[in-house]
């Protein structure tokens, strides 16, 4: 095997190929990444069994071939070869990386193993995948991974859960103490498709990928989730499980509502949260008519609060929160305003934008004794 190509377009396409190797054992065929050249094109590939990347660039191809090679030292080689024009060839068990124009300033030899070793990525039927605009699916995916548990005694709460319902694409997550929630029409015709347990670092992956403009392309079968992004093509297995019926969980028919400067709130739930136990991290909110104050318990700290303006008329109630599950859903809104929607100070509440949008979040209060 032997082709000419950029350093630098060989080397993006190596950083995001590091993101599917199972180690750093060099001795782990998993640890390693594919090339395949051939009519003038390079297929890069990588998989851990439970993710797989490919990426094909163009290249100048002199002697058809593949092999594979430790991902982990080669991208370290790669970030301190200059961008220039190299010369990249396999002969007996290396891969020989030096400039092209035949100059000696650097040469690089790195051990490889056979292709023939390296395990089949996984495929999908190409029918299978639907068009989505970058920007608008990235900004679902913020507003919800957030939001996933991290307890693998429940792994189906691991993932971020995606599904098609009513025309509109819907991910949600859940930790079971709060719960992220958007439903987005969008402009493209989407087909049905099976609902999916998504692992998050999948979705991170998709988003670094992306540029946020256009389009990219996902497409559901049995067990796998696949996204194509430009020249790469990624996937993973799904989280198996069956998941929360989440609409059960979004309370209906709330009678009190307050409505705050999503600014105001978010600096005074920063501002509090300094001075809060670091066991419990309760912060407690007083609503009185036009008026919420943020305050901590006394700890040996100290103690704090604040007072900000609000639109609410209805009975003077108090409730408190986990001060960082509160502040990140705060956070997350896009909009000058946010509206808290709620029946009783211990029963489940709704954070969302005023005006409201297609996004929500469900906060569970914590007890107060």
């Amino acid at each position: 095997m032997k082709f000419i190509c950029q350093a630098s377009a060989i080397k993006a396409e190596i950083d995001f190929a590091s993101n599917f190797t199972s180690s750093k054992n060099s001795l782990s065929i998993l640890s390693n990444i594919l090339f395949e050249a051939n009519n003038d094109a390079l297929t890069i590939k990588a998989t851990d069994q439970n993710m797989g990347f490919t990426s094909v660039i163009p290249v100048s191809v002199l002697v058809p071939g593949s092999t594979t090679v430790y991902c982990d030292k080669l991208s370290q080689l790669f970030k301190n070869i200059p961008d220039t024009e190299i010369e990249v060839s396999e002969e007996n068990g290396n891969l020989y990386i030096k400039p092209a124009d035949g100059s000696k300033s650097f040469i690089i030899s790195i051990k490889t193993i056979e292709a023939s070793k390296y395990p089949q990525l996984a495929e999908i039927d190409e029918s299978l995948y639907f068009s989505i605009t970058q920007r608008d699916f990235f900004d679902m995916i913020d507003k919800t991974s957030f939001a996933v548990a991290d307890e693998d005694s429940r792994r189906f709460l691991t993932g971020v859960y995606m599904e098609k319902k009513d025309d509109k694409v819907v991910l949600v997550a859940t930790d079971g103490k709060r719960l992220a929630y958007v439903g987005r029409h969008f402009e493209q015709n989407i087909p049905d498709f099976m609902p999916a347990i998504i692992p998050p670092k999948f979705l991170s992956i998709m988003k670094s990928m992306g540029t946020g403009e256009g389009l990219l392309s996902i497409g559901v079968n049995e067990g796998y989730i696949f996204s194509e992004i430009g020249n790469r093509t990624i996937y993973s297995v799904l989280i198996q499980g069956p998941y929360p019926v989440y609409e059960k969980v979004i309370p209906k028919g709330l009678d009190n509502t307050c409505i705050i400067k999503k600014e105001d709130a978010e600096k005074a739930i920063s501002l509090i949260s300094i001075l809060v136990e670091s066991k419990s991290k309760r912060i407690f909110l007083d609503m009185t008519e036009n008026n919420v104050i943020l305050s901590s318990e006394n700890t040996e700290f100290g103690e704090g609060e604040q007072s900000i303006p609000a639109s609410y008329s209805g009975p003077e109630v108090r409730m408190s929160f986990n001060c960082q599950l509160l502040l990140t859903p705060v956070k997350k809104i896009d909009s000058e305003y946010l509206k808290i929607m709620f029946n009783k100070p211990s029963s489940a509440m709704i954070f969302t934008s005023e005006p409201e949008k297609d996004y929500l979040f469900v906060l569970m209060p914590m007890q107060i004794q």
